[in-house]
């Protein structure tokens, strides 16, 4: 019986039995379901949209562009994916931009900017660029008003999600926090104005 269930089997490319996730985990990330949409624009802050419907930040190149009216001692999460356990957020710390990747509380990947956030409208671009495959080492670069201001790389990146029941967030972080630097402040509200955001996957 064993070895007719394995011709079987065979026959049908159902093997390995129950190693689809793992098989995708380690050898096709690329072929993890995913939404089909490479662009996104919100009018306004949105929040607890589900990380399977959400830019795969972290996980694919891709830029962020936000229009922020920011006021004196700025403070507040930009934007968030998923939570405590892993995710990744950019978000404002008295003045100071800030960014964290949060590879499963294993690895925390942190960048902060050398100077405040000028008072007043400033264009945000956060910038992820895998230097090789899904799930390696990912290079990310903020932008305020055109000039970098930090940057930094994350050793290695998502590969699948961060998880099954976590949220994306604009201007707050309504899942668990995702940053210990805003633990004890959660939802850690951005105390400015969000104006347009817009996520798009940057072409190879």
């Amino acid at each position: 019986m064993k070895l007719l269930f394995i011709v079987e089997s065979t026959k049908n490319k159902n093997l390995p039995i129950g190693g689809g996730l793992w098989s995708t985990a380690l050898f096709h990330p690329e072929d993890t379901p995913a939404s089909k949409l490479t662009e996104w624009t919100f009018d306004t802050p949105i929040t607890r949209m589900p990380e399977p419907a959400a830019p795969k930040l972290g996980k694919v190149d891709s830029l962020v562009t936000m229009d922020l009216d920011v006021p004196a001692n700025a403070n507040g999460v930009l934007y968030a994916l998923a939570g405590f356990s892993g995710g990744l957020t950019c978000y404002v710390k008295d003045g100071f931009l800030c960014y964290e990747f949060n590879l499963f509380e294993v690895q925390r990947t942190k960048l902060k900017s050398k100077d405040k956030l000028p008072v007043g409208k400033v264009k945000l671009e956060v910038e992820s660029k895998l230097t090789g495959k899904i799930g390696g080492p990912m290079d990310v670069s903020l932008k305020v008003n055109g000039s970098e201001v930090a940057k930094g790389l994350v050793p290695a990146a998502m590969s699948l999600h961060f998880s099954s029941n976590a949220t994306f967030d604009v201007g707050t972080d309504l899942d668990s926090p995702v940053s210990l630097d805003y633990f004890d402040l959660a939802p850690f509200p951005f105390n400015g104005t969000i104006g347009t955001t817009t996520i798009k996957y940057l072409k190879k």
